[in-house]
């Protein structure tokens, strides 16, 4: 988004340019900053600002409303800045766009001396062609003795203060390269990195001593405080939980090697079946979207109707090389009748996929990583959220009996909460910190009663904000 005003070096020049183009004389400029924390300008007063006759040079009084403009400014948010320079129609109309192109500059070279970037500037010389007054009287010729100075600015980027108050606590641990690194987190994160597994960017493998800095998220307090999520590409999602697992060596950040796993048992209470390795992919607006990465296609396979089992076969494309891997679930209790060898080992070995696909995940990945499954309901619909947008707020809906946490898109310039399960308790939520101030506000709902919520923000502290997210834990 973009904003301009713009600065007139002349006198009594009563026009506006369109809108978000404010026009300016350089004297007495007052500037103010908005609810959305970008930088905006309100026009105060007008004074004339003259270029003397048949002359480009700035005046004292020009360059001293010239410097009280650019002390105000914030540099760092200009995108651009257009000089359009112009005379009175006395003289050759060929001169006088030589001597309006001086002018302009004239002050291009005033302002790059006072920090305005070279290749943000841009030049135009009208000559005679464009008075704002009659050429008839002196007053009406120094009028067109100017020179039009308009700033172009990028609206600053909206950062949510709110999380990095809220950020949680890394755990840190060391291992040997050449051994198994085994590590246990705080709330029972269990990860198990077999040794030489560890590459550098480079490719050469680390040697000596790892740092593993570890972080944990299982209660959703810590979710929403990290500005998390449980949705893959706006698809909702159940979580077993959801770690950041980074390796280093000497500083230097490492990498699993191609075809190496590291074993991941997540803490989480829920009931993990069907769970698989989604890895966390960091988006603009600084949140977290969620990944497999595979297709899985489903085989259900019977012996007699009495053996039964369920067969995922699971494909997946890693760093260029397709991969494909079986695992199990469901199995069925076994028969009673007296099983064949095979058909023995054949469910041994089910059962001991199970056990270890209820507690443990593979990963082949560092970074962000979530024991996560898609939703199951079949009954869903969309909520629309309506809320003041002045306080760019991040607004969570956190479903009751799902361990599930889901976000708005801006869809038509609407904030929709998409396809989500009919007949779930949420609680839909907004929170946001806004000139050091936070903001919060929390509303029970019945999924499908209303598809449309309206939510009105309530100033707050931090340690309130703090408490209240308890509730959801």
């Amino acid at each position: 988004m973009r904003y301009n005003y713009t600065i007139l070096l002349h006198s009594n020049a009563l026009f506006m340019k369109k809108m978000f183009l404010l026009v300016f004389f350089v004297s007495n400029i007052g500037f103010t900053q908005s609810e959305s924390q970008a930088n905006r300008v309100k026009l105060n007063t007008q004074e004339s600002v003259l270029f003397d006759y048949d002359q480009f040079i700035l005046t004292n009084n020009a360059k001293a409303k010239l410097d009280a403009v650019i002390s105000r400014i914030d540099i760092a948010q200009l995108q651009s800045v257009e000089l359009n320079g112009n005379t009175d129609a006395d003289g050759n109309s060929k001169y006088n766009l030589t001597l309006s192109k001086n002018r302009a500059n004239e002050v291009l070279n005033y302002l790059v001396a006072k920090g305005i970037p070279t290749e943000k500037i841009r030049l135009r010389f009208d000559g005679e062609n464009k008075p704002v007054a009659e050429n008839a009287s002196e007053n009406g010729k120094q009028q067109n003795r100017r020179v039009e100075i308009t700033f172009a600015f990028t609206e600053k980027e909206y950062t949510n203060t709110i999380f990095s108050q809220l950020e949680k606590e890394s755990q840190f641990f060391t291992g040997k390269s050449n051994e198994v690194i085994t590590v246990k987190g705080k709330e029972g994160t269990e990860i198990t990195i077999p040794k030489n597994a560890l590459i550098k960017a480079n490719g050469k493998y680390a040697l000596g001593k790892i740092d593993i800095e570890l972080k944990e998220f299982y209660k959703k307090s810590d979710v929403i405080g990290a500005n998390l999520h449980t949705m893959s590409n706006g698809i909702m999602l159940e979580s077993g939980g959801m770690i950041y697992v980074k390796a280093s060596s000497k500083g230097e950040e490492l990498q699993l090697k191609k075809g190496s796993e590291m074993t991941i048992g997540f803490a989480s209470k829920i009931n993990p079946s069907g769970m698989k390795t989604f890895y966390g992919y960091p988006q603009k607006d600084k949140s977290i979207d969620w990944n497999t990465n595979a297709e899985v296609s489903t085989i259900k396979s019977k012996n007699d109707g009495e053996l039964e089992w369920i067969e995922y076969i699971i494909s997946y494309t890693e760093k260029g090389e397709n991969i494909k891997d079986t695992v199990y679930g469901d199995l069925k209790k076994y028969p009673k009748r007296v099983l064949t060898e095979g058909e023995k080992k054949a469910l041994e070995d089910a059962k001991k996929t199970i056990a270890l696909e209820n507690t443990f995940l593979k990963a082949t990945k560092l970074g962000w990583i979530n024991c996560d499954r898609f939703s199951e309901a079949e009954n869903k619909t969309d909520l629309i959220v309506n809320i003041d947008r002045k306080y760019n707020a991040e607004i969570r809906l956190v479903f009751k009996d799902i361990n599930s946490i889901m976000s708005t898109y801006n869809i038509n310039d609407k904030l929709v909460i998409k396809s989500i399960p009919v007949g779930q308790k949420a609680t839909l939520m907004a929170f946001s910190c806004v000139n050091d101030e936070v903001y919060f506000v929390a509303k029970e709902i019945v999924i499908g009663k209303n598809n449309l919520e309206e939510l009105s923000m309530n100033k707050t502290t931090v340690e309130e904000f703090k408490i209240a997210l308890q509730q959801f834990n």
